[in-house]
């Protein structure tokens, strides 16, 4: 499998060996600042510590970061499949996980057509309902007026898919945007599930 991108299926996996391998060197950079300084000036009381020190700041925060991936696990990919056949005309993104000061939600798939906005939850730890709240508190915030529901079963997740598709043409029709600034090229529902990603982890 391709190196996945965000918003694509397979992302936290990727993520996991991405930030795995940077949080090695990032810890391997101080350790040999540390070692080499001590070595050269006999002693480790020397100024090249204090900066092998500070350099295990973004060491840590990386590992924070790894640690939150290796929690996540990216979808099934015969899930990932099924979903994937009824993308159709549909805007999608993939394992988004969302945090908050209250939860954390994790979102399996979204699916955007017009101001609808659907996701997919399967995650028995996450509140679904928090998920929705979220999500479309958040996209309101940013000037978007768009309708957001989560369900849990997959099988009405694809059909739903299937109902946006049936219906795409009136759900975005009468539907007024304006491409905005440092976002050109993006259509409306691109620049939605791009905020989505911005909101995910």
């Amino acid at each position: 499998m391709p190196k996945a991108k965000k918003g694509e299926w397979g992302y936290f996996n990727a993520q996991k060996r991405r930030r795995f391998l940077a949080s090695a060197l990032l810890f391997a950079i101080p350790v040999f600042i540390l070692v080499t300084s001590s070595i050269y000036f006999g002693t480790r009381k020397n100024f090249m510590t204090i900066i092998a020190m500070v350099g295990l700041i973004p060491a840590a925060m990386s590992v924070v970061n790894l640690i939150m991936f290796l929690m996540r696990k990216s979808l099934p990919e015969e899930e990932y499949r099924t979903l994937s056949a009824h993308e159709g005309d549909l805007t999608v993104a993939y394992e988004l996980y969302f945090t908050s000061e209250k939860k954390n939600a994790l979102v399996d798939c979204i699916a955007i057509c017009g101001n609808d906005i659907v996701g997919l939850v399967t995650d028995e730890k996450t509140d679904h309902k928090f998920a929705r709240e979220h999500l479309e508190k958040m996209l309101r915030a940013d000037g978007y007026k768009v309708s957001v529901h989560m369900l849990r079963d997959i099988r009405k997740f694809t059909e739903r898919m299937d109902s946006l598709n049936a219906h795409a043409a009136e759900l975005r029709e009468g539907i007024q945007f304006e491409t905005r600034e440092g976002y050109e090229g993006y259509g409306r529902e691109d620049l939605l599930r791009h905020f989505a990603l911005n909101y995910a982890l």
